[in-house]
């Protein structure tokens, strides 16, 4: 759904068209807060126990988004139809579990239904001090933009799906290319954004950055119209990072990566950071073993995205 469209529909309701990527709760008088996620999705892979660890890296990836360290709390969505093999459940469960281990914490809860198709996700929340939050919000004239991934997720996995259905269709295509990048975009969704937090709350960066969120549902352009909101600021963008082959295949399959408007599932961080600071955090990245791409800078244009015009989409086959 278009970002537009989602605050036509929370303004018919009633409720804020700004919202955060999180729900945000005022637990006590100490300015401790709640943040709350939900979220659930069809498959992208056909794997279940990927499936879950896809599902866990999207579903916390929004509590991330705000700068939460630790997740609280996971409640897992699982939607079934009825005549699935019953270890797919199980198995779902064991690659949310997996991944939800290694960023130190676990399923605490669910629910599953029988649907006609399969569905994944849940709900995850978390604690924060008000002091910490990093809304989406906040950007500054000049601040450095960066990205914690690639982007190009959705094209590549519908070539993922083809190449088991109508392989045909990729006649023109090196299939070998086609793999190792199809493995870059499953590295992409079950890569965890926490580690980024880790750098921001170690080294004590909550005031170098201004404001972030994560790439999801409305692509890059999209999450960053969102950033850019009331802001009275725009944004020169000169190079943005994608999987190798994805550029051709957007086209191909009709998704607008050269546009910015590519969906993209448990997707990087997007980050502006105070210039004065940027070296000392990009530093931190590496040194935490976090891959980053600078993409652009805040300028002075009224809400607006200025693309560079040539050599835009840049393919890197770095990301491990």
């Amino acid at each position: 759904m278009p970002a537009t469209k989602l605050k036509e529909i929370l303004t018919s309701a009633g409720l804020p068209s700004k919202a955060e990527d999180c729900s945000i709760i005022s637990i006590n008088d100490k300015g401790d807060k709640l943040i709350s996620n939900i979220d659930i999705f069809t498959a992208i892979h056909d794997d279940p126990y990927m499936m879950g660890k896809i599902a866990a890296c999207n579903v916390t990836n929004d509590l991330f988004a705000l700068n939460a360290l630790n997740v609280s709390n996971y409640s897992a969505f699982i939607g079934v139809p009825t005549d699935i093999p019953k270890d797919f459940p199980v198995k779902i469960i064991d690659g949310m579990r997996d991944f939800l281990k290694d960023i130190e914490t676990d399923v605490h809860g669910g629910h599953t239904i029988y649907n006609p198709w399969p569905l994944f996700g849940g709900s995850a929340s978390a604690i924060i001090k008000n002091s910490e939050i990093i809304g989406k919000r906040g950007i500054k004239m000049s601040d450095r933009l960066i990205l914690t991934k690639p982007l190009g997720v959705q094209p590549i996995m519908a070539a993922y799906r083809v190449m088991k259905s109508e392989i045909k269709l990729l006649d023109d295509y090196n299939l070998d290319e086609i793999k190792k990048s199809i493995d870059t975009g499953v590295k992409c969704m079950t890569t965890s954004n926490r580690n980024v937090v880790k750098v921001i709350h170690e080294g004590n960066f909550f005031n170098s950055i201004h404001a972030m969120t994560d790439i999801t549902g409305f692509g890059f352009a999209g999450h960053l119209e969102e950033m850019l909101e009331d802001s009275n600021l725009g944004a020169d963008i000169s190079q943005i990072p994608v999987i190798p082959t994805t550029v051709s295949l957007a086209d191909y399959f009709g998704y607008r990566l050269r546009e910015g408007f590519s969906p993209e599932i448990a997707g990087p961080m997007l980050i502006a950071v105070d210039p004065k600071e940027f070296d000392n955090f990009i530093h931190a990245l590496e040194d935490n073993n976090v891959w980053w791409f600078e993409v652009g800078k805040i300028s002075k244009k009224h809400q607006s995205i200025k693309f560079q015009e040539k050599n835009l989409l840049i393919e890197v086959a770095d990301f491990k």
